[in-house]
This record gives structure tokens, C-alpha cells and sequence, in this order.
């Protein structure tokens, strides 16, 4: 009953939480940011404006600008509107393959001094339609006078509005060197403008090819390179100057926070890296593939929580590569300290796992164990030992007190033991061995003293009764004595009838 109540309370509770749950929306993170150029007086200058996402694919976006008449004059902008008095408006979409919206504006410096292009308001949502907040940035446009020493310019007539961009000659030419990225070829390019550039980088150049080549760098030392695919679209691609190999490039801030060191200041981000030998997890960490953006990832699920990921990255602040852990719910990076071997050896339930780890954590405690287990088995057998001697002593001992001997052979038929003189009639106890040798030394006197057919007196002398009672007693207590002495020689019986019908029986001993 107890079991059905609680049942119950937990399905109300349930139905309670649903419709709270369903108002409750979280909107996605993104940026908002734009280039700093200088100039001079008369000249155009180009600002570069672009919306990033945390790496998810981006829908649409519709931002407010607002600059100094007085100062700049708009000249053209890719998706960008100008009502003419200072205002601009900027409209974009995604396509659901990219993670950010790019464009270039273009103005005229009228007047020398710092100005600035400043957001007025944003509207910005993901390719699911989730909201996307944006961390509004600005530009600040420094103007310098002109090369004549002129601080001011006139504004030219029927440019408001105009779109002289598609007029512009490309920064570079896309080369036939051609390159190739997870299975695809592209084009090495030179054809990029200030306005791909990401932000944080900057032109430079460098070696590639046997050549000096345009590329763009931060400044940790993180380059990267503009290549070009069959359709014409150029991106950029991490490089790698060691091996003079490209890497897909996605860039995901971790931090909003300015880091300040001796030369700059910028916000954290991560670089994901496709490198996957050079990480080591232990073998509970299965790999996977994590897609972000349109480019797919090597990460390593973790064995205790799947709502975690590790991936390997680049940190762009400080140019170095580690591990760190992408949480599924949050969509946040931190950093991530592998374990150690042990310590995944630790975790796994078998017995063996569990022997391994409590010696792991308990050396000294083994090793004392271990020692007093040889002693112990070094005590027992001395102990052993010293009993196998004294046992040997005592069967030494026995076989002198009784005369045994220690070689004997197997193959040899048993001893004849000597038989006690108590055993055979006509002898007493008090005859000596001489004697019964004397008379049963040779064959022919023991047949004289035993003559059956010319003796026939000599019946009387061994009456059956007697010899069964006297002398069968004296045997019978003789082989009480010695337990040990057993007859082997053969006895024979002879007997023969008298006239009173009386018989008798003679033993005999074979010599």
C-alpha cells in the first residue's frame, strides 16, 4: 500500500513539473564582433563584421549599426542597408552547414580622429530556431591625416548606398598547389580579404611551397591558411608548420573573460583537433566522433557520466594543445587532466582490478606480509627437518636393539629363524645347544636313533597324549615369548600301528 502511494505521489509530481518545464527556455551564446582599421583622410577603409555561434550552425540575424556622418562616409556592404543619415542595417542567414555570418563594410574617412561604429540592437537565432544572444562588440576606426597633410575630405555624390564591392580586385589569387584535408582536396588561396580574416588574427606571411605564401596568425603562433574547394568557396584551415599539413579549423570560446599578458589581451578560446595518436586515455574511453559546425571531431566518451566528452584542442591564447572536456547539457569546455593508469586499473570491479589496487595502495603493508610469511614457512621447515632426523635416530636405534638388518634383499627368500629347543620331544629346557647338535649332526645316526621297523619299544616312549599335552605346552608358551620367530623348516610326521592298536607320532626336522 505504502509502494502504490508513493507511485502515486511521484506521477502528480511529474504531471506538476510538465508545464514548468515547457516554459522554461535557455537561448544560445554568440558574438557580436568587429575589426579596428586605421586610415587616412579621403581614403576607404574596411571594416569586417561577423557573428559567431558556440559552434552550432546559425540561422538568421539582423543587426542595428549606427556611425558619425561627420566622419565616415558608407560606401557598400554585403547585406547592409543605409537609410542615409547614419544608420545601418545588417541581414543575414545561415544554411544550417555554417557556424557564422560574415560581412564587409565600407566607408570613406572624412575627418582625422578616432570614430566609432557602434550596435544599436541585435536579433540572432540559431538554424533550430533557438534564440541567440550576442555579445555586442564595436569599432573603433582610427583616421590619420593624408599623405598632403589634409585632415579633411568632402563627401562624393550618389555613394550612399552604392555596392562598388563586387568592383573590388581580390587580395589574392587562389594557386594550383593543391591540398588535402580529411579525404578532400582544395586549393591553396591568397584570395581573402580583410573581411575573412577571424578575429584576434592578422596577416602575415610564411614559407610554403618553396614560396612565401599569405596567411593570417595570432598572437600565440596559431596560423592558419585559406584554401578553396571545387565550388570556389575558401575557408580557413589550421596549419601546421611542422609537417606543412591543414587542419579544419573551428574555433570555440571557452571564456569570455580578457586574459592580459606583457603583449596583448583576448578571451580564451579552443581550436578542436583532429590528432588523435596523440592523445592517451586509459582503455575504459571509447572513441567516438563529435560533430561541430560541419567538420566531425575524434572525442573520447567518458566511462562514468556519457553526458561528457573529452577532445583534444588548442588553445589559441597560449598556443599550446591539451585535453579538455565538453559537457553535452551546458555546451561548455573545460580543461581536462587525463588519469593516470593506476587509477583506471583502480576502477574496474574485478578481483583481480581490486588485488591490484589494494597492493598498489598498501606496498609497505604487502611487503611486511610477504616477509612474515617466508619466515614462517623457513620456521616450518627447520622444524620439519629436525623431525625427520630424530626419526631416523629412533629407526637407527631399533634396528641396533633388535639386530635388523638395513641391506637386506628383497629378492631372497625369508631367514630361517632358529627354532627353540621347547619345540621338538625328548628335549628340556636346560639342554644345551651342543648337545642337540652332538646328536642330529649327521643323517646316518638319526636314522639309527629312529629305527621304526627294529625299535618297536620305543612307541611307549612317545605316547601321543603326552607329547600333545607337555610338550605342545612348552611350544605353545615358547612362541608367546618370541612373537617375532617363525618355524620355516619342514616337519614331517610319521606313525605306525602296535598291537594295541595305538598310534603314534614322531617329528622330524630336515637338515
Amino acid at each position: 500500500m505504502k509502494s502504490m502511494k508513493k507511485i502515486a505521489a511521484l506521477a502528480l509530481s511529474a504531471c506538476l513539473a510538465a508545464p514548468m518545464i515547457g516554459n522554461i527556455a535557455y537561448a544560445a551564446e554568440g558574438t557580436l564582433q568587429f575589426t579596428d582599421p586605421q586610415t587616412q583622410v579621403g581614403e576607404t577603409v574596411e571594416v569586417d563584421l561577423v557573428i559567431r555561434t558556440g559552434g552550432d550552425p546559425i540561422g538568421d540575424a539582423d543587426v542595428t549599426m549606427s556611425y558619425d556622418t561627420s566622419a565616415l562616409e558608407f560606401v557598400s556592404g554585403d547585406g547592409v542597408e543605409s537609410d542615409g543619415s547614419g544608420t545601418l542595417s545588417y541581414s543575414g542567414s545561415g544554411d544550417g552547414s555554417q557556424s557564422e555570418l560574415r560581412s564587409t563594410l565600407q566607408f570613406r574617412a572624412l575627418q582625422t580622429g578616432e570614430t566609432m561604429l557602434e550596435v544599436d540592437s541585435t536579433t540572432a537565432y540559431l538554424y533550430s530556431d533557438e534564440t541567440l544572444d550576442l555579445d555586442e562588440g564595436f569599432s573603433r576606426i582610427q583616421v590619420e591625416a593624408a599623405d598632403d597633410g589634409s585632415t579633411t575630405a568632402e563627401p562624393s555624390e550618389d555613394t550612399e548606398g552604392t555596392d562598388t564591392a563586387a568592383d573590388a580586385e581580390p587580395a589574392g589569387t587562389t594557386t594550383d598547389i593543391v591540398v588535402s584535408v580529411n579525404g578532400t582536396d582544395y586549393n591553396f588561396s591568397e584570395a581573402f580579404t580583410s573581411a575573412d580574416i577571424p578575429a584576434g588574427y592578422a596577416e602575415t606571411t610564411l614559407t610554403f611551397n618553396g614560396a612565401e605564401r599569405k596567411f593570417v596568425a595570432n598572437d600565440a603562433g596559431v596560423y592558419l591558411g585559406y584554401l578553396v574547394d571545387s565550388t570556389g568557396t575558401g575557408s580557413f584551415f589550421l596549419y601546421n608548420e611542422e609537417d606543412a599539413t591543414f587542419s579544419p579549423y573551428i574555433e570555440v570560446a571557452i571564456s569570455d573573460t580578457m586574459v592580459s599578458d606583457a603583449d596583448s589581451s583576448a578571451a580564451t578560446s579552443i581550436i578542436l583537433l583532429s590528432d588523435a595518436e596523440a592523445v592517451s586515455l586509459p582503455d575504459s574511453y571509447q572513441q567516438v566522433e563529435l560533430t561541430v559546425g560541419d567538420q566531425s571531431f575524434p572525442a573520447w566518451s567518458d566511462p562514468s557520466n556519457d553526458r561528457f566528452y573529452v577532445i583534444y584542442a588548442l588553445n589559441t591564447r597560449t598556443g599550446e594543445e591539451g585535453l579538455y572536456q565538453y559537457d553535452t547539457e551546458d555546451g561548455t569546455y573545460q580543461s581536462f587532466e587525463a588519469p593516470a593508469a593506476d587509477q583506471s586499473a583502480s576502477s574496474d570491479g574485478s578481483v583481480i582490478g581490486q588485488i591490484g589496487s589494494f597492493i598498489a595502495g598498501h606496498t609497505l603493508i604487502v611487503l611486511v606480509a610477504a616477509a612474515a610469511v617466508v619466515l614462517l614457512l623457513l620456521i616450518l621447515m627447520i622444524v620439519f627437518l629436525v623431525k625427520l632426523i630424530h626419526r631416523n635416530q629412533e629407526l637407527d636405534d631399533l634396528y641396533e636393539e633388535y639386530d635388523i638388518p638395513e641391506d637386506d634383499d628383497e629378492d631372497e627368500g625369508p631367514a630361517v629363524q632358529k627354532k627353540s629347543r621347547k619345540q621338538f620331544v625328548g628335549y628340556d629346557d636346560d639342554d644345551e645347544e651342543d648337545d642337540y647338535e652332538d646328536d642330529y649332526e649327521e643323517g646316518d645316526d638319526y636314522e639309527d636313533d629312529y629305527d621304526y621297523e627294529d625299535d618297536e619299544d620305543d612307541d611307549d616312549d612317545y605316547d601321543e597324549e603326552d607329547y600333545e599335552e607337555e610338550d605342545y605346552e612348552e611350544y605353545e608358551e615358547d612362541d608367546e615369548e618370541d612373537t617375532r620367530m617363525e618355524p620355516t623348516k619342514n616337519i614331517r610326521k610319521s606313525g605306525r600301528s602296535s598291537k594295541d592298536d595305538e598310534d603314534y607320532d614322531i617329528d622330524f626336522i630336515d637338515l
